[in-house]
């Protein structure tokens, strides 16, 4: 079964067994290396143990991102078609865990129209103040300019989706004079703004 790429529905309960799996095999490697060098050489202390031992690096590199891939859950199934019902021409992005030095907010979705950027957090977190200011930072610092508002409540985000729709027209009317960027020639602002918020995410 293909897994849920980033920013799609799913997504977290897609990469944790994607990890899982990579995890256990970047686990099975160093300790296979090991065993043989214990059967071999009839005693801890040889090249192979030393090898293992090595190669327990990535391991823990790729735990250190697999963690926080459990701590978080994908969107449950009666708020995923709630959101489905309200996207309209809004492009979206679901499941974005933004990850800065200050800190990470976890975005159940973000809804993009024109340079406006409307993310929902239900989770506790005190960072919203500086994720929002972190990512109209990179947004210029792209070349892009937008402004990222966050809401903490469903109802009020399906509101704010249908508000967007409704004025999608106008939200939309900078687009043409967005130049693309040249590493990316066929996106259009939106999905520049889509790509962008992916890239900031684990």
């Amino acid at each position: 079964m293909k897994g849920k790429g980033k920013g799609e529905i799913g997504y977290f309960s897609s990469e944790r067994r994607r990890r899982c799996i990579l995890s256990f095999i970047l686990l099975l490697v160093p300790l296979a290396v090991i065993v043989a060098g214990l059967l071999i050489f009839k005693g801890e202390k040889n090249l192979l143990t030393v090898i293992g031992l090595v190669l327990t690096i990535p391991f823990a590199m790729q735990l250190t991102t697999t963690i926080p891939v459990f701590l978080h859950k994908s969107v449950d199934d009666e708020t995923a078609e709630k959101l489905k019902a309200h996207e309209g021409s809004l492009m979206m992005a679901y499941e974005l865990y933004v990850t800065n030095e200050k800190g990470s907010t976890m975005v159940d979705a973000f809804a993009i129209c024109g340079g406006t950027v409307v993310g929902l957090v239900t989770e506790k977190t005190d960072n919203l103040a500086f994720t929002k200011e972190y990512i109209e930072k990179t947004m210029r610092a792209n070349g892009i300019s937008a402004t990222v508002q966050f809401l903490r409540e469903l109802p009020a985000f399906l509101e704010r989706m249908d508000s967007m729709n409704a004025h999608a027209s106008s939200l939309r009317e900078g687009n043409a004079a967005f130049k693309p960027d040249q590493r990316y020639p066929d996106y259009d602002k939106e999905q520049m703004i889509w790509h962008l918020l992916t890239r900031l995410s684990l």
